[in-house]
């Protein structure tokens, strides 16, 4: 049966075109890419980096080569079908490897274990096939990292500035920080410094002042701009406890003080002692007098207390120990239920023992800690707000506050003692309306409140002003044998001393002569 021409053609042309294929397809021409993107990693995790190369077929057996600026030694070279790594650089030898899944593909993946900041930059791939032809491409991989939470420092000056200084480490790259109000307001950072440790990380430091200003909470942000992520801190702000005076108005008060005092000093010495030395001459039983014979011949004993610390009225930075008996004030704020017996605002505690009648005393350990204040309250003062600790809001308490020692009087009075205290006894006289406040370490007179009449219960009451790892300790009544002589209402006349071994018990007894 006789074919038709045209049909033989149609043949001859599929059968050629059928044979061409493999031609075509080997002609296509040899390419490396890569993303245009850069490859973000974070310090510590892992990154991987991927060129694409063409054709597909036969990829296996091509050598490839991943390095950065130089060619030898190299991040990674990969050559018959296995790494080499004796032409491998030193800092990527078990970190760098090439995931091979992803050759027949036509992919190569570079995968680096623990990235480091110095890992940041441009990577190169580099494929040379069978006929000894070579094409690169290049990658970049940005590093960074987001540090260690913020922790805010406070230093109260003399003057009553408040700096704050906020720290952090381990950042990538240079971080921002940011000082913030509660409602959102940025505040100017009057320092700023940063410095980067062995591995390149970042350890930033941002100070600021604050100076008559009614703020309360302030927090430190800092934020890594390319994460986009950041860290945030807020710390509570002391209520201004003394007005900020000026270096020359303090001179000019002095000044004042030194001229009017040499003016009249000598005349209103020599006229109160000969005043004074008539008045008690002339007085068979005058004060003196009465407390001497009353100290020979009728000694009080007046028992100590135990005191412990009422938790329901503590505020939430400060921390409670075990046994009630010493607290700490910390940075950190506890969650607790807002009651109404809690200060909310002055970072105080009172002590769960109330007195509506009798003596009482006991005994605090303060050591060489500072700012803190010591005394007693009227159990129903305002714990709301920042209402001052004065007698007539219902405190009376002595403190130290930066360098100096100070009764709460209304306008605080300045103490002169011969030496710190580490240890302060607080003696309290309900009926005869006497708060008094002794150095234990060599028993003299710290502060005597003015007399008056009492109405209520009052409590112990105790407050830090700043942070720190030492904490404020109320002594045990059973402290020793030891037994101190304490004369009410007497600052200069007659000084506290030792009596020597105290009862069989063991207790501390503490003499006072109304």
């Amino acid at each position: 049966m006789a074919v038709p021409t045209e049909s033989c053609l149609l043949v001859y042309l599929l059968t050629l075109v059928t044979l061409q294929l493999p031609t075509l397809e080997s002609a296509a021409p040899f390419d490396v890419t890569a993303p245009q993107e850069p490859v973000l990693a974070l310090v510590g995790s892992d990154a991987k980096l991927t060129c694409r190369f063409s054709p597909n077929a036969g990829s296996e057996h091509m050598e490839l080569l991943w390095f950065r600026q130089t060619r030898s030694p190299s991040v990674l070279l990969y050559r018959n079908g296995q790494e080499q790594e004796g032409q491998q650089m030193t800092e990527y030898r078990g970190r760098a490897t090439l995931v091979t899944a992803g050759l027949l593909d036509g992919r190569a993946t570079l995968q680096i274990r623990g990235v480091r900041v110095s890992d940041q930059g441009e990577y190169r791939c580099s494929f040379k096939n069978n006929d000894n032809e070579s094409k690169e491409a290049a990658v970049l991989l940005k590093v960074a990292a987001v540090g260690s939470d913020p922790h805010i420092s406070m230093k109260v000056q003399e003057n009553g500035d408040v700096e704050l200084e906020c720290t952090s480490s381990g950042w990538y790259p240079e971080p921002q920080v940011q000082w913030r109000t509660a409602n959102g307001e940025t505040l100017p950072s009057t320092s700023e410094s940063q410095k980067h440790d062995e591995e390149g990380l970042f350890t930033v430091a941002a100070s600021m002042m604050i100076r008559d200003s009614p703020i309360k909470n302030v927090s430190c942000c800092i934020q890594n701009m390319i994460l986009g992520q950041g860290k945030e801190v807020e710390i509570s702000l002391p209520a201004p406890f003394m007005p900020r005076l000026t270096p020359w108005i303090v001179a000019v008060a002095i000044f004042l003080l030194a001229l009017g005092l040499l003016t009249i000093g000598s005349i209103l010495f020599t006229w109160k002692l000969y005043k004074e030395r008539s008045s008690l001459r002339k007085k068979e039983f005058g004060s003196k007098e009465r407390l001497l014979e009353e100290l020979r011949c009728k000694k009080a004993a007046v028992h100590e207390v135990d005191v412990t610390l009422d938790p329901d009225t503590a505020h939430p930075h400060l921390f409670l120990y075990e046994d009630s008996k010493s607290v700490r004030l910390e940075d950190s704020r506890q969650i607790l239920p807002d009651k109404p017996e809690r200060f909310d605002s002055w970072p105080c505690v009172l002590g769960r023992e109330t007195f509506t009648s009798g003596r009482h005393y006991w005994e605090v350990e303060v050591g060489d800690r500072t700012d803190w204040a010591i005394g007693v309250c009227r159990e129903d003062v305002v714990k709301k707000g920042f209402d001052p600790m004065t007698p007539d809001n219902g405190f009376w308490a002595v403190e130290l506050y930066g360098n100096g020692y100070w009764a709460l009087t209304p306008l605080r009075t300045p103490l002169r003692l011969a030496g710190p205290p580490r240890r302060v006894g607080v003696f309290l006289d309900y009926e005869s309306g006497d708060i008094s406040f002794y150095n234990m370490t060599d028993g003299s007179l710290i502060y005597s409140f003015p007399s008056m009449s009492f109405s209520g219960p009052l409590r112990p009451f105790f407050c830090l002003w700043s942070c720190g790892k030492k904490p404020l300790t109320i002594c045990p009544t059973a402290s020793g044998p030891e037994k101190i002589t304490v004369i009410a209402n007497v600052q200069d006349s007659i000084p506290l001393s030792p009596l020597g071994e105290g009862s069989a018990s063991g207790h501390r007894d503490a003499t006072f002569l109304a």
